[in-house]
């Protein structure tokens, strides 16, 4: 079951969220739809993103460290999940280093 939180962080995602060029469809959102691998969010959109949330939910954007999810080398990505930022909202602070 969709707690209020949780469907208010989908609706702040969903706008995000491109369609596919072949299928025409948006990707279907899940908790563990990542922000950076599976909707390959660039950096700056998915900090203007975090602002918005957080600012929201009264989180402090400069808890989390976008170096993280979006290192410089390639295939040493963290995925940055939904699920985390439903955790972390309802916890009142971000939650993973």
């Amino acid at each position: 079951m969709v707690d209020t939180t949780e469907q208010r962080i989908y609706e702040l995602i969903k706008p995000w969220c491109g369609r596919s060029w072949l299928t025409r469809r948006a990707p279907e959102l899940t908790g563990e739809t990542s922000l950076n691998i599976t909707l390959k969010m660039d950096p700056e959109d998915t900090a203007e993103l975090l602002v918005t949330l957080f600012s929201e939910f009264g989180l402090n954007p400069d808890d989390i460290d976008l170096s993280v999810y979006y290192p410089r080398r390639r295939g040493q990505e963290i995925p940055l999940t939904i699920d985390m930022l439903v955790s972390s909202v309802r916890s009142g602070k971000w939650l993973y280093k």
